[in-house]
This record gives C-alpha cells, structure tokens and sequence, in this order.
C-alpha cells in the first residue's frame, strides 16, 4: 500500500510536466498569463526611409516580423491621427479635425469610447507614456482619461527645447517638471518609464502605448549622438528621391505653385537631425526588446512600430506633414509577434491607422464598437491578406489656428486612394489625380486630361460612399 501511495504522488507530482509545464526544477519565474501583451511604440513625424537607419529596429522587428509597405494614415496631422488610432475611426467620425481649437485637440475628443477602455474591460492593464494628444495641456489639470491605469503623458512644452527638455508630464494625475539635463532628454525618460512599466507588469496581461516626441521639430537628439550621419552633410543628393526639390510644379494646385520653397540647406540639416533623435528612439527599441527576453515575455508579446503621420523632407520642394502626398500619408509600420509570426517578410496590403484599435481587440478575444471605420488585420500575422480593401479615404482640415508654413498652410482636402490611384478633391474646386503604378512619385497630375474623368468618377464616387 505505501509503495502505490508513493507511486501516485510521484504521479501527480509529475503531471504538470508532463501536461508542458514549466519544470519544478527551472528557478526562473513562473510564466505569466498566456493572453498576448500589446507594445505600439509611436514616433511623431517620421519620413518612412528613415526606418533603414535604425538598426535595432531592423534587427529586432523587421527581421522578426511583418513589415507593410502600404501602411497609410487617413489624416497626415497629429492629433486627428493619433483619436484615430484609439478609436479605429476616419476623422469626420471622431470629430478631433486639426491639433487645436476650435475643431481640433484633446479638449474636442470624446474620450468615454477608446481602445483603452475597451481593453479595460477585456481585462488588460494599460499604460500611455509619452505624447497623448495636442492641447492635452488645455485640459483640467492632472487629468487622466478613462481606461488608463498607468498615465505618464506630455503637458507643458518649453518655448524653445518643446518636449524634449524643460517639459513637464501628468503622472498619474501629478505634475512632473523635467529640466534640461541629458536624463532629461524625453526620449531617455520615456525609455526608463517603459521599462518599469513592462517589470511591474510582466504577470498581467498589459497594453503599452510608448509614444515619443522624436523626430518632431526641433529635432534635439541626445548628447551621445550629436555627431551621427555627418555623411548626410557631404552628399545629401544620394539619398534624394526623383521628387526632390521638383523643378516643374505648373501641373500642381495653387497652394503649391505659390508657396515658397525651403532652403535645401536647411532641409538637409533637419534630415540629419532627425536621423539623430532616432538614434535614441532605436536604442530604446533594443532596450524594451532585451527587457522582455529577460523576463520571458518577448514570443507572446506584440509590438508594432509606426509613426503618428509621414513627414516631407524636400520631396516637391516640401518640408512638413499635411499634405496629401505619399511623403506625408504613407507611415513606417511594423509588427514582431514571434508567437504568431513563422518568418519575416514585407506584405503590400493597404493598412491603415484606424486599423490598430480593431485588430488588438481580434487579437485578445474582444470586440470593437459598431462604429468603428477600421478592419482587423490579425489574419496577416499567418499569412498574406487575400480580400483585403482595394481603396480608402484621406482627409485634411484647416483651422485659424495652423502654422502657415507652405507644407502645413495646405488647402482642406478629400480624396480616394488606392494601390493604383490617387485622387484629391480641393475645397476650393482644384483637383490632382495620379497613377502611382507608373508614377510612384506623383511628379505628373493627370486631372486636366480628359481621357482620366471616367478614373476620377469612379474613384470620387467611391470617395462619397465613406464621407458623403
């Protein structure tokens, strides 16, 4: 009799191993929950080609991941993007149209229903750091909106250093004043909260928005890397596109055609700045990635890098967001799910940022409101789109309260892309059509041809289908 009692607790001692579980023998910590955990880590204002300067990014996500060619915001602003990608909506349906009053910034965004909330109730943690929304600073003070458990984000800027140093930062509810030291520098601070943030959340299934300020004028990078990229100064026309600095703008709209160009000077100096505030976003992605191999939890973590918005660097004698040219509109936007993802590989389906908020909620077992614009993209994790959208909407506002920069000074526009076609309706009655098959760098506006009305019929229809 006692040696089957010992056989049975033999038996059951060796269950859980035999079941997949951890070894009692393994002195790492236990495994946490198997619901996924979800990272966007989010730069602002970044030009796509500059993802190849990241090494760790490279390293990390696009080797071990899904990179899509053909990701696009539906408003190249901000903050119209930013209340898109929490609440999976084109802008004429969430109602924050510029970063600023009157029809625009935090204080227009209806905060009640957003991704936040929504994982909330699934049961997810979910901290923000970094930059929230434009004019969160109008808000009450100390103000956290629903759905956030850890909230760590921008409210005053300093008139000259902005959000990089002499910043300070609702946490929790408690106002923080950074100064201007090199600890200091957002992007390091915003690092060292999200680390803490993944450590003391490694056993809960958590929701991490990492959002930077970097690239964003002024383009301050860090002390250490201060002298990065000095070849951009010797031979910057290397890495010019054939758009650059267009010569002949008579087929481009008036707002174009009248707006003075940037000095090339200056342009390449703010390309070069900004490759070096990257520098210190792409050490925080190695830094975020080591921490979660460290605590186990890198396979069953989701991350996606991307931009709030492209940026113009040059390109049609621009420099600037706002516009509805593939500079601005097109984002760099990767996912590294090892769990999910067999191998990496670069898919050209159109994904848009009103696609983020349904997909994570596919991706932990809940729902999305009825109004949400955007589709769940989780079927590409396993393989590539097949059904997939063939077109979406773009639209840009404007307010009193803009820059009047030639490149944010744009006209209010509406227009229907696809992977062929490029269509953009002016407020004032101009109009631009593009064949981005064979003319990827929309150097020739087909609209004045009267062989393309049928093509621009077809699309405006399809353009009135979403935003009548």
């Amino acid at each position: 009799m006692k040696l089957r009692f010992n056989h049975l607790m033999l038996f059951l001692f060796l269950l859980p191993i035999l079941a997949g579980c951890v070894s009692p023998f393994d002195n790492r910590p236990p495994a946490q929950t198997d619901r996924p955990n979800i990272i966007v880590i989010m730069t602002d204002d970044q030009p796509v080609h500059t993802m190849e300067q990241m090494p760790f990014v490279q390293e990390e996500l696009v080797q071990n991941g899904i990179t899509f060619e053909n990701a696009y915001v539906t408003t190249p602003l901000c903050c119209p993007s930013r209340a898109s990608i929490l609440t999976g909506q084109y802008v004429h349906n969430h109602g924050v149209r510029t970063n600023r009053v009157p029809i625009g910034g935090a204080t227009v965004f209806e905060d009640v229903s957003t991704l936040a909330v929504w994982l909330e109730e699934a049961g997810y943690h979910n901290g923000l750091i970094g930059k929230y929304l434009n004019d969160y600073d109008a808000l009450p003070e100390g103000y956290v909106p629903p759905g956030w458990d850890d909230f760590h984000a921008f409210v005053k800027k300093d008139p000259v250093k902005d959000f990089f140093f002499g910043y300070s930062m609702n946490e929790n509810g408690k106002i923080v004043q950074y100064g201007f030291e090199q600890e200091d520098h957002s992007t390091a601070v915003i690092c060292d909260k999200a680390v803490d943030f993944i450590r003391t959340n490694r056993d809960k299934p958590f929701f991490l928005m990492v959002n930077f300020y970097a690239p964003h004028q002024p383009y301050l990078s860090a002390e250490r890397h201060k002298d990065l990229f000095k070849q951009y100064d010797e031979n910057f026309s290397r890495y010019a596109p054939p758009n650059y600095y267009e010569e002949d703008l008579s087929d481009k709209p008036e707002w174009m055609q009248t707006g003075e160009q940037p000095d090339k000077d200056y342009v390449e100096k703010v390309h070069q700045r900004m490759l070096r505030t990257l520098a210190g976003v792409d050490d925080s992605v190695g830094e975020i990635v080591a921490l979660l191999e460290e605590e186990g939890i890198r396979d069953n973590t989701l991350i996606i890098f991307m931009s709030d918005n492209g940026y113009a660097l040059g390109d049609h004698g621009l420099i600037g967001k706002a516009c509805p040219y593939e500079e601005c509109v097109r984002i760099p936007f990767v996912i590294s799910y090892p769990d999910k993802i067999p191998a990496s590989r670069v898919d050209p389906s159109l994904i848009l940022n009103i696609d983020i908020a349904p997909t994570v909620m596919d991706l932990v077992g809940g729902s999305s409101p009825s109004d949400v614009d955007g589709l769940s993209f989780l079927p590409a994790l396993d393989s590539p789109l097949t059904g997939w959208r063939d077109g979406f909407l773009i639209e840009q506002y404007q307010d009193d309260g803009e820059d009047r920069s030639r490149a944010s000074f744009v006209p209010p526009y509406v227009g229907f892309l696809t992977r062929e076609w490029k269509y953009i309706e002016y407020e004032n009655g101009e109009r631009e059509l593009y064949d981005l098959v064979n003319d990827p760098y929309e150097m020739d506006n087909l609209a004045s041809l009267a062989e393309y009305e049928s093509v621009m019929r077809e699309l405006s229809a399809r353009m009135r289908e979403i935003r009548p």
